[in-house]
């Protein structure tokens, strides 16, 4: 090798350092933002979701930004390297992070260790495990409108297809809301 050849190399070598302290400094930045989110969520009271959340998994999370990137309300960060939910007021539950999660780092869930709140366990088709009774939209998991009418929809196909119902009646609807109404239209087709 040549001192030119030389040369050249480490001059090639010489953005990298600068490269990885301007990457540091950002992610340091970010982490502050986040951070200070988290604080004024906490002064505020806040810090309880209203609905179906995020949890993070820190044991699993690599820290990809993926779901902060996946947020348009910017209810999760990173803080310590960790995914976490920094502004839970503002999550509406639509698990863009989830899915966007690499690592498989979160599950959606409703409630908190201080408000504790059980659903209902609902197989694919929609059936509870109480045989015959079926559960769509936000009761079920899933508060998101279009959601909500599809499973409407899809709840009423299940009983649809149901062999030898010995029920007194056809089907009964409970709620008028996105998946009641659906669920409505789906039963008069």
């Amino acid at each position: 090798m040549t001192p030119s050849d030389f040369l050249s190399a480490c001059l090639c070598l010489v953005p990298l350092p600068a490269v990885r302290v301007w990457y540091v400094r950002r992610h340091r930045r970010h982490g502050a933002v986040h951070a200070a989110t988290w604080q004024n969520a906490v002064e505020s009271g806040l810090t309880e979701p209203a609905s179906l959340h995020p949890v993070v998994d820190p044991r699993r999370c690599l820290g990809s930004k993926a779901c902060v990137t996946a947020c348009p309300e910017h209810a999760i960060g990173i803080i310590g390297g960790k995914g976490q939910l920094v502004n839970p007021a503002s999550c509406i539950g639509h698990g863009a992070c989830k899915t966007a999660c690499p690592h498989d780092a979160i599950q959606l869930v409703f409630g908190t260790a201080k408000r504790g709140m059980d659903i209902p366990q609902v197989n694919p088709n929609f059936e509870t495990n109480v045989p015959g009774i079926f559960i769509a939209g936000e009761l079920g998991g899933m508060g998101l409108i279009r959601k909500a009418v599809e499973q409407g929809r899809q709840a009423i196909d299940s009983i649809a297809n149901l062999k030898g119902s010995k029920q007194p009646y056809d089907v009964v609807i409970v709620g008028a809301g996105p998946a009641g109404i659906s669920a409505s239209l789906g039963a008069m087709e």
